[in-house]
């Protein structure tokens, strides 16, 4: 005994795990024999699988292959009903009408669903809808059941999705899959789910959050990335590290801009002049108006060539502070039509959605029960850093470890009421070099003020809005006007309200973010 294989096996009976037990045999066959012995009624044999540590998946194995100590192996088996026939999982009648958006669960021949016969008639490669269905039924069974209950899937559905089609891409392609494999596997998860599809533009076809085949990511892509993590180094295709070109938290202004001529840059200084002399009242707001309208061209050629630091733009432009609606003005000439579009959609249609998702069994109680947490728009802003949390990937310039609970803290930061923005500069935060953020002084409610603070630049900007909607307004503003990189923690979060003005998102399609806007948009 002390010389014969230690293993795991699972049996499996038409799809339903029948025990899990520790064998000590030598061969597949004898694995195979040892399971009949269990079985609670007559059964045919149907395969036999092996958990491969390179794919992290059960592959089909020979009844030959050698067994090891500590593999792990599933048996399935098809109960026979009296007459000969072979049942299955999934072989119920399951044609009864359901919503225009859910999937019916069928076998797709008379061939067991998920055998290698089967597949091998949907033929090899990439898996298209009716292999990709197929698999599930055999591997996933519950993706099914969750997209039948609710018309979308959960996160877990999700990844156990990709999970499935992924291992069978790589089982036939390898690591290293070509983009039209990759794409064919994102149509395919479309097709079979519709409610999933979700487009961001004309040029977008609803499928490029599973794989964009412009900028290369996607769940499918991430999935292989962390496959080939795992790979040894004769194994990968690239051995160097691709440089990396840009901080992912950045967001180009896309606005062509042309340096104006000498005697345009006299009249630029002269309406300068003229602005900073002119005190802040409503009396002067035609002329600062004007003038800023005046200086548009060369102030946004300045900023986008010059990146100069929000205390230099604040000394030449200063009433950005004292007159910070001029912020929404500026925002408005940069991105015509979508000034308010956060306003309108952001405590009509998002705060209720996200305080729903708040309540349901695949989010856990995580919010504190806090006074500020009786405010919708505050528990909606902790919701959302909880849905969009801080990532490895979101890593650049400005990033500090932070927890899920925390990352609130580097949009909205509550202090007591009673002293003024200045005297609340926090020190820890400008030597961290972290970005402007917002300071709650008081309750998060209609009575509280808000301040937009920049430790860093020695800018503290009040508000004159008492609404938490309204401050979050202004400070994405102040990172476009400014062109300003995001938080590195929240750069997921930024991208999200960037939707919401409409706006293209930046650093290439973010999944997490599109697979949001998808369970958003799949709400009543």
């Amino acid at each position: 005994m002390e010389d014969t294989p230690k293993i795991l096996v699972t049996l499996l009976l038409d799809g339903r795990e029948i025990c899990k037990k520790i064998h000590h045999l030598n061969s597949a066959a004898e694995i195979i024999d040892g399971c009949k012995r269990l079985l609670p009624c007559t059964a045919e044999y149907h395969r036999i699988l092996k958990f491969s540590a390179d794919f992290h998946e059960y592959i089909d194995t020979d009844l030959n292959d050698n067994v090891q100590n500590f593999d792990k192996f599933q048996v399935l088996f098809n109960s026979v009903k009296p007459g000969g026939a072979l049942q299955w999982a999934g072989q119920q009648n399951t044609e009864a009408a359901g919503p225009s958006n859910q999937l019916k669960v069928r076998p797709l021949s008379n061939d067991v669903p998920g055998s290698s016969n089967q597949l091998m008639k949907l033929g090899q490669g990439p898996a298209n809808a009716d292999r990709l269905r197929a698999l599930i039924q055999i591997k996933g069974p519950s993706i099914l059941a969750d997209y039948e209950a609710s018309g979308t899937l959960s996160e877990t559905s999700r990844k156990l999705l990709v999970k499935i089609g992924v291992s069978d891409l790589v089982e036939q392609r390898g690591f290293y899959p070509s983009n039209e494999e990759k794409l064919m596997l994102a149509k395919s998860v479309i097709t079979l789910f519709p409610s999933l599809k979700i487009k961001m533009g004309e040029e977008n076809e609803g499928f490029e959050h599973f794989y964009d085949p412009v900028s290369h990511n996607g769940f499918i892509e991430i999935k292989l990335r962390n496959l080939r993590r795992t790979l040894h180094d004769s194994q990968r295709r690239y051995r160097r590290k691709r440089a990396v070109t840009s901080d992912p938290s950045f967001h180009p202004v896309s606005i062509t801009l042309q340096m104006p001529a000498e005697e345009e840059e006299e009249t630029m200084v002269e309406w300068m002049t003229v602005m900073k002399r002119m005190k802040p009242s409503q009396e002067n707001l035609t002329t600062i108006k004007q003038g800023m309208e005046k200086t548009y061209d060369s102030r946004r050629f300045w900023i986008a060539n010059n990146s100069p630091t929000i205390e230099e733009i604040f000394q030449q432009y200063p009433h950005f502070v004292d007159m910070p609606y001029l912020l929404d003005f500026e925002f408005e000439k940069m991105y015509p039509g979508k000034a308010d579009l956060f306003l309108q959609k952001w405590e009509g249609t998002i705060v209720p959605k996200l305080l729903r998702m708040a309540t349901t069994k695949e989010n856990p109680t995580f919010l504190p029960s806090t006074p500020e947490s009786d405010e919708p728009c505050f528990r909606a802003l902790q919701m959302l850093t909880y849905l969009l949390p801080p990532t490895a990937s979101g890593r650049g310039k400005g990033w500090t470890k932070c927890s899920v609970k925390s990352a609130i803290s580097y949009i909205l930061d509550i202090k007591p009421p009673g002293t003024s923005g200045s005297r609340h500069m926090d020190p820890d935060r400008a030597a961290k070099n972290q970005q402007p953020h917002l300071l709650c002084l008081g309750h998060p409610s209609t009575t509280a003020q808000y301040i937009i603070v920049a430790e860093n630049n020695k800018v503290a900007i009040p508000l004159e809005d008492n609404s938490l909607t309204c401050a979050i307004d202004k400070l994405f503003k102040m990172y476009c006007v400014c062109n300003l990189l995001y938080p590195a923690q929240l750069t997921s979060v930024f991208n999200f309200f960037e939707h919401l003005y409409d706006m293209p998102i930046s650093g290439g399609k973010r999944s997490k973010v599109v697979e949001l806007i998808a369970r958003l948009h799949a709400m009543l």
